[in-house]
């Protein structure tokens, strides 16, 4: 509804007039829907108004796609469908608080939006816009580059599967060069010199070197425009190539018949080292002590099964155990990162049942089957009866900070208590 209300508000603004006018200009007029130009707006302000609306427009799509989008639904059906899928929501409590003049304009904007995105896409391009996140101005930008995008993106996994770091970088940077002139993959800072930062990024080297005088700036790049927006559009050509059925080739194999996975990891993780990519999606999160400890052991792990095995390879053991590496800075978070692998005690709840030696204070125990507490006085288990008092002690090794339920009654056997202990093996302390 916010979103609606912030569009039509920029839409008034033009066209002018009453509601009904605005109403009767959004479900009548083909370009609605284009950025609306406001006479005597600043340059400054247009542009900022203009992003702000590419960005309102795709997550309406967006939204309009989640509800709908993946249904082969006819356009005259298109307001039955929202109706049946927003029935009871919020949208529906909230829409219910306006005026009917409200309620009915908001009600049309949204059809009237839904039936634009319908008459410009199919149902597979629109289960594709909706599987990759994006709305359909960017979806068509997509669908116009997708031959182009699809080489691109095996060309770049290809690479990196063959050891070509040129060649991977080389792809990558190409469809950085088309992708980062659609919205929303568009950086909200380009620097000048943005290929040296990606390939310094995807070599894992500092980048220092080629951030002098621009500090902030390579910062807010890397950060928004490599390990957000770049690996978010390289993944959208991927699943929209999917939803499409896209074919590659003469021979027409789809891309799921290729190795796309390694590229989106090496921009996010800022290295085209597999395993060092692997070490930093598994929690260790810095960039240059992984690909150091990757080059230290020579390591060719490539799965999390294979990670696992290298921590505690004898090679990895014995520099783990050096004051300094990776580096002096990484130390205590190599340790921490090296521990979170080491297997905790089951968490998994089971019914346990134990017996234990007791000493009563009493001159006759309590009968058999009568329940009693363990309870924990001055360090030691002691027995209390139902009503607190204490009648006995157990020699027992208990888990005051046990998270599970304890039962204990009176046993049978003389001198003895039966527990039933419902929890994770937390019982005892040794």
């Amino acid at each position: 509804m916010r979103l609606l209300i912030t569009l039509l508000v920029r839409m008034g603004k033009k066209v002018g007039g009453g509601l009904d006018q605005l109403v009767d200009y959004v479900v009548n007029n083909a370009d609605a829907w284009t950025f609306p130009e406001i006479a005597g707006e600043s340059a400054e302000d247009r542009k900022r108004a203009e992003s702000d609306w590419n960005v309102y427009l795709a997550t309406l799509d967006t939204a309009i796609l989640s509800l709908i989008g993946e249904n082969d639904i006819a356009d005259a059906d298109i307001p039955g469908a929202l109706d049946d899928v927003l029935q009871s929501s919020l949208w529906e409590r909230r829409l219910n608080r306006r005026k009917d003049e409200v309620k009915a304009a908001l009600k049309a904007s949204l059809v009237s939006r839904s039936r634009q995105i319908w008459s410009q896409s199919t149902s597979v391009k629109r289960r594709g816009y909706f599987l990759a996140g994006i709305g359909l101005k960017t979806g068509h930008a997509l669908d116009a580059m997708a031959a182009e995008g699809n080489d691109l993106l095996i060309s770049a996994n290809g690479a990196l599967l063959n050891g070509d770091a040129d060649g991977a970088i080389a792809a990558i940077a190409a469809i950085a060069e088309r992708v980062f002139a659609i919205s929303p993959f568009t950086p909200d800072k380009l620097p000048a010199n943005w290929r040296d930062i990606l390939r310094c990024w995807l070599l894992g080297q500092p980048l220092a070197a080629v951030s002098a005088g621009q500090a902030a700036e390579t910062l807010q790049f890397v950060e928004g425009g490599l390990v957000y927006r770049l690996p978010w559009a390289m993944e959208a050509i991927r699943v929209r190539g999917l939803a499409n059925g896209d074919t590659i080739g003469d021979i027409g194999l789809r891309l799921d018949d290729f190795e796309l996975g390694l590229a989106v990891s090496a921009v996010e993780t800022g290295t085209i080292q597999r395993p060092a990519s692997l070490l930093i999606q598994a929690g260790f999160t810095s960039r240059i002590a992984a690909i150091k400890a990757v080059n230290d052991t020579a390591a060719t792990f490539s799965n999390a099964f294979e990670l696992q095995q290298w921590l505690v390879s004898d090679a990895v053991k014995a520099l783990s155990a050096q004051p300094n590496w990776p580096t002096p800075e990484t130390k205590a978070m190599w340790a921490a990162f090296v521990a979170s692998f080491v297997p905790h005690t089951s968490n998994i709840w089971k019914d346990h049942r134990y017996w234990a030696g007791v000493k009563w204070h009493l001159a006759a125990p309590p009968p058999p089957g009568t329940p009693v507490q363990l309870h924990h006085l001055q360090g030691r288990p002691v027995i209390l009866s139902a009503d607190g008092s204490p009648i006995g002690e157990a020699n027992i090794p208990l888990n005051p900070s046990r998270r599970g339920l304890l039962r204990a009654t009176v046993g049978a056997v003389v001198g003895k208590i039966d527990l039933v202990y419902l929890g994770p093996e937390d019982l005892w302390l040794a």
